[in-house]
């Protein structure tokens, strides 16, 4: 049994606890009768849940975590104690976080991203803030453009730090944010830029020329559709840019300068209009 992971067991028999289950080998887990559908038999296979109660007794589950072990996730700490803090999990057990395993100090209510892990000593899934330790540099999976998942980790004036594909480093940089992000937020990003360290710049719109014909057309309707002009300019501010077409205002800038020097519109204080030949 691979505790702190998700496994396909199959029914091997029924007790009046619940149901007992099995990977084909001798070793059995209960799945406790509160847990168990209906329609199950002997036989059937379960999607499981696999972890050890506060008895140290392995047992499974049909509860979903909100991680199993090698992922990260933001957790809210119920308690601290003199070992450590524990955290909701999303399960009947807390998740515990050893002090040791702690890079600043944990307090009742915070709620902190965390990687989980087996600990090999004891056997039990644990936790540990220091997320980053377990991430790697991209080793030539991904170029630009490529669409990635991404997890918010941390967030500061200039950048936020991300979690691409479950596995690697990554950055946003603050002029490619479309709206304000915070820690624990699940997004669809793009590569934007592999660094020669193997991290990834990343952007949460799309890349390439097909991406920016989309945007210039999205500004020509737009445009078209307010009588030729909209009261928005490269003195705009990046609020108002960010309501009105989702973009940076860097981003703003860079295309309506491309849509002056082509002659597609002029450039006013206080606002873009097209120009009328």
């Amino acid at each position: 049994m691979r505790i702190g992971e998700w496994q396909d067991l199959k029914v091997k028999r029924e007790s009046e606890f619940g149901l007992y289950l099995s990977d084909g080998g001798e070793t059995e887990v209960l799945l406790p009768e509160n847990q168990c559908p209906d329609d199950a038999l002997v036989g059937h296979s379960l999607k499981v849940f696999i972890y050890t109660d506060s008895e140290d007794r392995i047992i499974a589950t049909r509860m979903k975590p909100h991680a199993a072990v090698g992922e990260f996730a933001v957790m809210k700490v119920l308690m601290v104690t003199g070992q450590g803090a524990f955290l909701d999990w999303g399960l009947m057990k807390d998740l515990f976080c050893p002090f040791k395993q702690q890079h600043f100090e944990l307090r009742e209510g915070d709620e902190v991203l965390v990687y989980v892990y087996l600990d090999e000593r004891s056997n039990r899934v644990a936790c540990t803030t220091r997320w980053s330790k377990h991430l790697t540099s991209h080793q030539g999976e991904l170029e630009q453009g490529d669409a990635v998942k991404m997890m918010i980790a941390d967030i500061t004036p200039d950048f936020a730090s991300v979690i691409v594909n479950g596995k690697f480093k990554g950055a946003i940089f603050r002029d490619e944010w479309v709206d304000e992000l915070r820690v624990g937020q699940k997004r669809k990003g793009f590569v934007k830029r592999v660094r020669d360290d193997g991290q990834l710049a990343l952007s949460l719109r799309p890349q390439g020329y097909d991406a920016v014909l989309g945007e210039r057309d999205r500004v020509i309707k737009a445009l078209e559709a307010n009588g030729g002009s909209l009261a928005l300019s490269d003195k705009s501010s990046p609020d108002e840019i960010l309501r009105a077409f989702g973009m940076s205002k860097g981003a703003f800038k860079k295309l309506i300068g491309t849509l002056y020097r082509e002659g597609v519109i002029v450039i006013e204080d206080d606002r873009i209009a097209l120009v009328i030949c």
